[in-house]
């Protein structure tokens, strides 16, 4: 048992203890509240009916919103159904807007998710409703419609006082958004509105920064990313084209979003429809419809591998020892096309190949060091046939031209499976399709029909005296 787990166990088993004990309900809550939010939703998870329900008396509904919020979205809908409906609607009202919209569109069934989406005020349910029709790509899709806004009069004085009223309310307090009759006009983190508190009269217009960086609700999340990464942001405003304040995404929204964009990339790359696995719903037929379509994709791409071999059937049947090195040559041109895929799919979720020029540079560089890879490799693999045809009792001049062609072979093969791997994925952007479909399995088997053309050419090319 590792320690997370110990550690786990150990919290879950006191939280349980308060739980249980005798003590009054604000000696329990007293108790519980040295606990983080994370420890007591890990441990909702671990209680009985009956401990969620006793736990929730002793909570008001913005507190029990902040534990769950904790929680995957598949694991609170359990815990809400356990509920009256009156008392999950007090709860998803204290709900941040980006969780609720999670949340709603983990339901399993319509009639579920208007249930209760009905729960929720109307105010707030018009908001999440917006965010829900954004597709899951943009940025719309996971702004917070909750944040401390003042109007660009205010005072120094004002500002504060509005920005302690607004705090318990909102998720992050780092940024206060200034508008004019809700138009986005400057931006003041926490840090400058406290540094002005001695001097209450001062107009926030003095002291506000307008040069702002913003997005659009449509805006793809991968952008959305790589300005927070840019410009180090703990929030980013998300504004219409008239420049109306919409919402903001955080820091914690985009944490979750690269997670689900890597997740998302690894499952193309691994040639799976889908990375995300619910093992309580999970079934066997679930899995094989995921992966079944690309089966069936690669199956009439290795079919055209092995039209390639049964081409060179002839050439086998003469020369058998071909046979022994194939698979050698084949893994190593994957292995090499698979690396130079992963770099290119990191560079283009970093956004780093936009320009004709930096594409250029990163081809050449691929390039080369295919090269160099293949001719380090091609050399060793020369020596060891050579050495191996000789032990076996072959002449030098016999076992010569056979290791020219493996070492050969292999450093063509080498040297243009790692471009090609570079290539591929460009050329399916350049189609409007995201790189990351060119995934390793459809690389591999590129670069498998690049390597057998090469490898059994060389061979007729080289070994014709001996067919």
């Amino acid at each position: 048992m590792n320690e997370e787990t110990d550690l786990t166990q150990s919290f879950e088993a006191e939280i349980l203890s308060i739980l249980h004990s005798d003590s009054s309900p604000e000696n329990k809550i007293s108790l519980l509240d040295e606990y983080h939010d994370y420890e007591l939703s890990q441990t909702l998870l671990a209680m009985t009916h009956d401990d969620r329900h006793r736990f929730f008396l002793l909570f008001k509904p913005d507190v029990i919103a902040n534990i769950i919020a904790q929680l995957a979205p598949h694991d609170v809908i359990p815990i809400l159904n356990e509920m009256h409906l009156s008392d999950a609607g007090k709860i998803l009202n204290e709900m941040q807007g980006d969780d609720l919209v999670d949340l709603l569109q983990a339901f399993a069934t319509r009639d579920e998710r208007v249930t209760f989406l009905s729960l929720i005020n109307i105010e707030k349910r018009n908001s999440i409703k917006r965010m829900i029709d954004y597709d899951e790509t943009v940025v719309g899709s996971i702004m917070n419609n909750n944040y401390v806004e003042i109007d660009s009069a205010s005072t120094v004085k004002a500002a504060i006082k509005t920005l302690v009223q607004s705090a318990p309310k909102v998720e992050f307090v780092n940024n206060i958004y200034i508008t004019e009759n809700h138009l986005l006009t400057g931006v003041l983190s926490l840090k400058e509105i406290i540094s002005a508190g001695n001097q209450p009269d001062r107009p926030i217009a003095d002291i506000m920064t307008i040069n702002l960086i913003s997005v659009f609700p449509t805006t793809p999340k991968a952008e959305a990313i790589q300005l927070m990464k840019d410009y180090d942001f703990y929030l980013l405003p998300v504004i219409d084209h008239e420049r109306m304040l919409l919402g903001v995404i955080s820091f914690d929204d985009i944490t979750e979003a690269i997670d689900t964009e890597s997740d998302t990339d690894y499952a193309k790359l691994a040639a799976v429809s889908d990375i995300t696995i619910n093992e309580d719903a999970e079934t066997v037929f679930t899995t094989v419809k995921k992966r079944f379509p690309w089966l069936i994709v690669l199956l009439a791409f290795d079919l055209g591998t092995s039209s390639i071999v049964a081409g060179f059937g002839a050439t086998l049947t003469a020369l058998p020892m071909l046979a022994l090195f194939m698979p050698l040559i084949l893994n190593m041109a994957g292995n090499t096309g698979t690396q130079s895929l992963g770099v290119i799919i990191g560079l283009f979720s970093r956004n780093k190949l936009n320009e004709k020029k930096t594409i250029w540079q990163h081809l050449l560089k691929e390039m080369l060091v295919g090269i160099f890879d293949g001719l380090v490799i091609g050399i060793l693999l020369f020596a060891m046939v050579l050495g191996i045809k000789t032990v076996g009792g072959s002449t030098f001049s016999e076992a010569f031209p056979f290791a020219l062609v493996i070492g050969t072979a292999i450093a063509v093969a080498l040297a243009v499976s790692t471009l090609s791997g570079a290539v591929v994925p460009l050329i399916v952007k350049l189609f409007k399709i995201d790189p990351a479909v060119a995934s390793g399995p459809f690389i591999t088997t590129i670069d498998d029909i690049v390597a057998l053309v090469i490898y059994f050419g060389l061979a007729i090319l080289m070994l014709g005296n001996l067919l």
